[in-house]
C-alpha cells in the first residue's frame, strides 16, 4: 500500500492483495519539490500484481526470491536476488509476479516523487 507523508494509506494507490509496502527512507531533494523514497515491498508466494502504472521511473533491487516483470507488449523476464530492474513511467506495467509458489518475494523500490503522491497506481 502507498502511504502519504502522515503514514496513512493513499487513496489512489493500487490495491495488490497480500502485498506489503514499508517506507524505509525519505529524503527531501534540495532545490526540488520531490523526495527520494526507498520502500521495501513483499509479495506473498505466487503473488501477482494487477495491471498498473507508475507516474515516474524507479529502480527495483531484488532482495529475496525471483520476480517476473514486463511492460507494454514486452515479453516477461525473470529477475533474481541481487539483480535490478527499472520501473517505467512510459508504459503500463502489464505483468509482475512472484515466481515462487512457496516463498515470499522481497525487493526494494527507489524513486523520486512529490510527497503524498502514489508510486503505484491503477491504469
Amino acid at each position: 500500500m502507498g502511504e502519504n507523508s502522515d503514514g496513512q494509506a493513499s487513496a489512489q494507490q493500487a490495491a495488490f492483495a497480500g502485498v506489503t509496502r514499508k517506507i524505509l527512507e525519505r529524503l527531501a531533494l534540495p532545490g526540488d519539490h520531490r523526495e527520494l523514497v526507498v520502500a521495501e515491498v513483499t509479495y506473498p508466494p505466487g503473488g501477482v500484481a494487477p495491471l498498473h502504472r507508475h507516474p515516474v521511473g524507479g529502480v527495483i533491487f531484488i532482495v529475496e526470491g525471483v520476480a517476473e516483470s514486463a511492460y507494454g507488449s514486452d515479453a516477461p523476464r525473470q529477475y533474481r536476488a541481487g539483480e535490478t530492474l527499472q520501473d517505467r513511467a512510459d508504459l503500463p506495467h502489464t505483468h509482475f509476479r512472484n515466481c515462487d509458489p512457496d516463498r515470499p518475494l522481497r525487493f526494494l523500490t527507489i524513486y523520486a516523487l512529490e510527497p503524498g503522491r502514489s508510486y503505484t497506481m491503477e491504469p
